[in-house]
This record gives C-alpha cells, structure tokens and sequence, in this order.
C-alpha cells in the first residue's frame, strides 16, 4: 500500500527525530549513560521521579532545588534531628557539608526574578555532588540497604561514599550493577560486579580508599602535609585478595591535598603519556606478589579535595548553579 502522508509531514518528523537524537547525544557527553531525568510541573507542584519513588514540592523550581532537599528526606528525619543536635564538629560529614553549604546559600542576594546564582564554595560542591551520586545510583538502579545505612554512619562514611562515587560512576560509563549476597560468608565479596549493556563485558569493582585521621569523619587530627602517610600498596593488595570472578577494577581515592596528589600522580612526558614513578612502583611490586602477572585489570586513582579537608572544601569551584529556595531541617 502507497503511503498518503504528505512529504511535508515526513520531513517535519525527521528534522523532530535528528533534533531528538542531537539532544541526546548532547545529554550522554554531559551527563553520562545513565536514564534521563524524569520532572513535570503539574498543578503547581514539581514532580521527580527516581527510579520507581515520586518525589513532589511546591518550592522547587531548579533540578538543583529537589536535589538539597533529596537527602535529608532519604536519610530520614530522626537521623537529622540527631545529626543537628550534635556539635558542630561532632556532625556527620554530610551535615558539616548542608549546614555550612546552606550557610553559604543564605548570603547570596536575590537576582530580579527571585532566583539566586551561586558560584559553590567547597562545602556546598561537596553535598550536591554526594545527593547526585545518590540520585543517579537509585534512579538508575536501586540505593542497596546496606550500603544506604554505612553511607548514615559516620564511622563507614568515607568508604561508602567512594563506594557510591564507584557505582554511580559505572552507571555513566553504561554498566549496569549486580550486588553479590554479602550474607553469604563463604568468601571475601568485592562491592559489585558491573555489566556493559552494549557489549555483555562483566568486571568485577572495588572500592578502596585511604583513611586520614581528622577527615570525613575519621577520629583523631589531620596529618601535617609534610607528613601525609602514602603508603597505598596494603589497600590495593587487599582488593586483589578477594580473588574476583571476573576483571578486576579498583577505584582507589589516596584522599590527599590537591598539590600533594599533583606531585605524587602528574603523568611523565610520552605519547602516550606515562603514569608516575610512584604508581608504576606500587603496581610493579604488586605484580611480582603475583607472579609476574598484572592482579588488577584497571586502576582508577582519583583524589577529591572538595571533600578531603575542610581546610580546602573553602575554595570557591568554577561552577555556577541556580536555585529557588533553601532550608536546613526536613519538613
């Protein structure tokens, strides 16, 4: 049968579907392979979907808006009571980070329409970025119970938060996460397996990061930069124990000061460039404790000095956002 619909209307569609399939190429370099966002205004309401949960206020107007609010309702509001009642030095990180961050807010003025733009200072770049790792984690698969409540403990925070950073980084790269029974103590568990969706590909991850006295939460006072302990091969040796079932992937955050991390990590001059004389040390006595051959398949060394020392979470980021409203407790 002979199509009838004009050519008008052919090519109306088409220049539709191109321009659909630019946005979403423009959304993938920027955001990563994960789901879209899921918002509509209705009613008055702003309405945010995350994964299979509907999230719903009249004060939001920015994507920015839900995600400070995003956090103290997941964490429940006797966790924040609690948490706000303590000194504030005593706080959990995150609520070092919301109480000084909305401190930072509330010192902006009002632009004419009634909105605020707000380059961050450190405190307030590190809650967002945390509430978006959440996000992405639950909106693309599903927040595990376990890791959910060591992320509330101060105590297994910062392992946890790289754990998040892990996961939702892979969710972006286009894997999708399956979570092991950590109830079953027959063997020693990596965080995840991770699954490429368009080629099969499965990796075991591993998340490990180095604990500093006096920082994310751990007890005791921070280390004199002179004195930072750099020591990381225990760690890595740790995640190869666990004998993973399939490609071995560790995310490993050396938690150091920014100038610290440039000196220890800035890459040799080549083509292609060449890791540091001190990687290539700790991965080269790694590879003769096994034999000769390389344990781990890929190594991601990252350091985040927004949420490193709250020495440095004072320095302003080169990011501008835009925001509605603020508030410091959960209604």
């Amino acid at each position: 049968m002979r199509s009838h619909i004009p050519p008008e209307v052919i090519e109306k569609a088409r220049k539709r579907f191109l321009e659909f399939q630019e946005r979403e190429r423009s959304r993938v370099a920027r955001f990563g392979n994960v789901r879209p966002e899921i918002a509509v205004d209705f009613q008055g309401y702003k309405f945010v979907a995350v994964g299979g949960r509907l999230y719903y206020n009249k004060r939001w107007k920015f994507f920015i808006d839900f995600l400070l609010d995003y956090i103290p309702g997941l964490f429940e509001k006797d966790w924040f009571e609690a948490e706000i009642g303590k000194a504030p030095e005593q706080r959990h990180p995150v609520m070092q980070w919301r109480v000084d961050g909305m401190h930072f807010i509330q010192r902006q003025q009002p632009k004419a329409d009634g909105t605020y733009e707000a380059t961050p200072n450190g405190s307030l770049l590190a809650y967002l970025a945390f509430a978006y790792d959440v996000y992405v984690v639950a909106h693309n698969g599903r927040l595990d119970d376990r890791l959910l409540s060591r992320l509330k403990n101060s105590d297994q925070f910062q392992g946890a938060r790289h754990e998040l950073f892990a996961e939702a980084t892979c969710f972006r790269a286009g894997f999708e996460i399956e979570h092991e029974d950590e109830t079953d103590p027959s063997s020693r568990h990596v965080e995840f397996t991770a699954i490429h969706k368009q080629t099969g590909q499965k990796i075991s991850v591993e998340a490990k990061s180095k604990h500093r006295p006096g920082v994310l939460g751990q007890p005791g006072t921070p280390e004199p930069h002179g004195d930072l302990n750099l020591r990381f091969g225990k760690l890595l040796s740790d995640a190869v124990a666990k004998t993973p079932p399939y490609p071995l992937v560790v995310f490993f955050d050396t938690n150091l000061p920014l100038h610290m991390a440039n000196r220890v990590f800035a890459f040799q001059p080549g083509n292609p460039m060449i890791p540091s004389a001190y990687v290539l040390s700790v991965l080269d006595r790694l590879r003769k404790r096994s034999g000769g051959v390389d344990p781990i398949n890929y190594v991601v060394y990252t350091t985040i000095p927004i949420i490193t020392s709250s020495a440095m979470i004072r320095r302003p980021a080169n990011i501008c956002f835009l925001f509605s409203q603020w508030f410091l407790g959960p209604r």
